[in-house]
Parts: C-alpha cells; sequence; structure tokens
C-alpha cells in the first residue's frame, strides 16, 4: 500500500512509536508525512549549545505556533565539560615585542566585546523562547556552565501553570520570592554558584506549594562549609531546635529604628516526600585524607541519613570526576527521564561507614 493512501492517524501514530531520534527521519520520507507530522518534533528539544538555542529562536519567530507544542525542553550554553571556556591562542601566548603585545591587547579586547554579544544574544533567545513555551512545558531543564550568564531570577518569574519538574545547573542566585510554579513536582538545584542553597528554601515553600521531591547535587557549600551545611539541613529537617541565621549564611537586616530583622528559620514544603543531597568527593589533604571540615559534614550527613526518612544522601561521584555536575551526566539523566526512566531521582545506595 502506498504511503500516500494512508490515514494521517496512521502516520501520527508512528511518530507517536518513535524514539526522539528517529522521529526527523520519518518525517523526511514525504511532504504529507512532514506536514502531518512536524509539530511532534517540537514535543521533546533538546538545545545543547547556544548556537541552537539561537536557531529554534530563528524558527519561532517565524513560526510561533511551533512553541505551543514543546513539553519537555532542555538548555544548555555548551556541550563540553572544560571548567573554563576555551580562550583563543593569542590570549595565551605573550608577543615579543611592545608592538605585538599593543596588537594582541586589541585582539582580546575586541574578542570579549564579541563575546559579550553572543552571551546576550543568548540570554535574549532564552528569555524569548521561553516566553513562548513556557504555559505548555512539562519539564525544563537550565544547564548553565558560563559563569557570567545572569539570567535565571527573570526566567523563573514567567508563568509555569503545567511545569512538573524543573532542573538548574549553575548560575542560580537565592531564587526569586515572586516565583510561582503551583503544579512542581521535582525541583533539582545542581552545582549553584551561591554557597548556601538553603537560603531559597522559603521561596520553595510558597512558591511551591505541591513539591514532593528535592534534590541538592554538589553544592558549592560542600567545599566552602560543609558544616554549615550540614547544620541547616538540620534545622530545615527539624533535627536542630538551635537557629542562628548568621552561622547559616543568613544576613540579618539592622534597621534605622535600631530593631533587627531575622530572617525566619529555613523551612520545607509540608508536601515533601523525599530530599537527595548529593555532595563533592572530598578535597583530600597533602597526604591523602579528606580534611577536617568534609569528615564533621559527612558524619553529621549520615546521622540524617540514618534518622531523617525522607533525606537520601547520595555517594559521591568519584569515578572520572570532571566538574560539577557535567554536560556528560546532566545529558544522560535527560535522556534517561524523557525515555521513561528515573533520570537523576533513581535511588543510589550509599555504602555502609
Amino acid at each position: 500500500m502506498p504511503l500516500q493512501t494512508l490515514p494521517n492517524e496512521i502516520f501520527l501514530l508512528i511518530c507517536e512509536c518513535l524514539p526522539c531520534h528517529s522521529r526527523a527521519k520519518f518525517v523526511r520520507l514525504n511532504k504529507q508525512i512532514r506536514d502531518v507530522c512536524n509539530p511532534l518534533l517540537y514535543r521533546t528539544v533538546f538545545l545543547p549549545t547556544r548556537n541552537r538555542v539561537l536557531s529554534l529562536q530563528s524558527t519561532l519567530v517565524r513560526r510561533p505556533e511551533l512553541g505551543g507544542h514543546v513539553r519537555h525542553i532542555l538548555f544548555s550554553d555548551r556541550n563540553s565539560d572544560e571548567f573554563h571556556p576555551v580562550l583563543p591562542d593569542f590570549v595565551i601566548c605573550w608577543p615579543a615585542t611592545h608592538s605585538e603585545r599593543l596588537l594582541r591587547r586589541q585582539r582580546i579586547r575586541d574578542w570579549l566585546q564579541e563575546r559579550d554579544k553572543e552571551l546576550a544574544a543568548f540570554r535574549a533567545a532564552l528569555r524569548e523562547i521561553l516566553s513562548l513555551v513556557a504555559p505548555h512545558l512539562i519539564s525544563l531543564t537550565l544547564l548553565h556552565y558560563e559563569h557570567t550568564i545572569r539570567s535565571l531570577g527573570h526566567l523563573l518569574n514567567l508563568p509555569y501553570p503545567k511545569l512538573k519538574e524543573l532542573t538548574i545547573r549553575g548560575d542560580y542566585p537565592p531564587l526569586p520570592d515572586s516565583m510561582n510554579i503551583p503544579s512542581l513536582e521535582r525541583l533539582h538545584l545542581a552545582a549553584g554558584d551561591m554557597p548556601n542553597p538553603w537560603a531559597s528554601f522559603s521561596a520553595i515553600t510558597t512558591g511551591c506549594p505541591n513539591l514532593t521531591h528535592l534534590r541538592i547535587t554538589e553544592p558549592l557549600s560542600c567545599i566552602l562549609t560543609g558544616s554549615v551545611l550540614a547544620n541547616a539541613l538540620e534545622v530545615s529537617l527539624g533535627v536542630c531546635d538551635e537557629y542562628d541565621p548568621e552561622s547559616l549564611g543568613l544576613d540579618c537586616e539592622h534597621r534605622r529604628d535600631g530593631s533587627v530583622y531575622t530572617p525566619p528559620r529555613p523551612c520545607l514544603p509540608s508536601t515533601l516526600q523525599e530530599l537527595q543531597l548529593q555532595p563533592y568527593p572530598p578535597d583530600l589533604t597533602g597526604i591523602g585524607t579528606p580534611h577536617p571540615d568534609h569528615v564533621e559534614m559527612m558524619g553529621k550527613l549520615l546521622e540524617l541519613n540514618k534518622s531523617v526518612d525522607i533525606f537520601k544522601l547520595i555517594p559521591a561521584n568519584g569515578e572520572n570526576y570532571k566538574l560539577p555536575y557535567s554536560f556528560e551526566i546532566a545529558c544522560n539523566d535527560w535522556n534517561n527521564r524523557i525515555n521513561g526512566g528515573a533520570g537523576c531521582w533513581r535511588a543510589a545506595k550509599l555504602k555502609e561507614q
């Protein structure tokens, strides 16, 4: 039977059953299939580089109706695991003559200006795309590996009435107090730049009233102030009654009338069923043993893991460690979740200490 004689419903069923990476090939078979099934290509969108983000922005400018088909989307500002961006050769080399050094300085200045333009275009594209797709999204993954990109506060103030899963890698200051994601069930905060992710617990509690699962992966505080992280979790989980906001990095405000505003103690949503924490691998001393701060932190976290039912301590990534929540790991988690797996939420057993 020729393809042209088949009803459109058959094409849609076939396309629905195909894995995401095979749908594009199927849609290219003929014009009829492309016209019928093309919207399905936009149901799950994978944008691993800034250029791919700009390309989708261009497409949605021409055909904004396609944005209504997007249900799952991943954004990343780069798809490599270098800790720092790759620098041009002229930045690294030191010229021998004064005139060559002046030329190098100008080239660096031009390169930085061009890079700033690229990052600004990426931020604008990110916001424009999300402003179109946010009302329909079910899952959103934002991976930031460039430390100079700061856009999260604006993006989380968009309306996400149907969003159920959100992953943020890097570049999250305290989450905005005005954040309102009423249907969110799973929130994953990975490799945050801020030293105290618990500073956002109150915003999560009020802005995500239906949250059931929270995962914190390799927060910066595991390196800088590991014991403070453990204390904050003890307070948030109700294990510790004593609360000193300054010891948790929460600043008290001295007002003009002489009074002092004390931030409320960190709290978690009453709907929360599971809180996962994956710390950094231990930073070793010169004799190859973990630093005392790390040992103290792990001792407290292990006690929480035993005594608090909803708290789950995940083993650190010790093998082939590249950088906090690397693109490779994030991509594998996303693909697994999209294809029906648990993704970053899969259970991991902690070895007995």
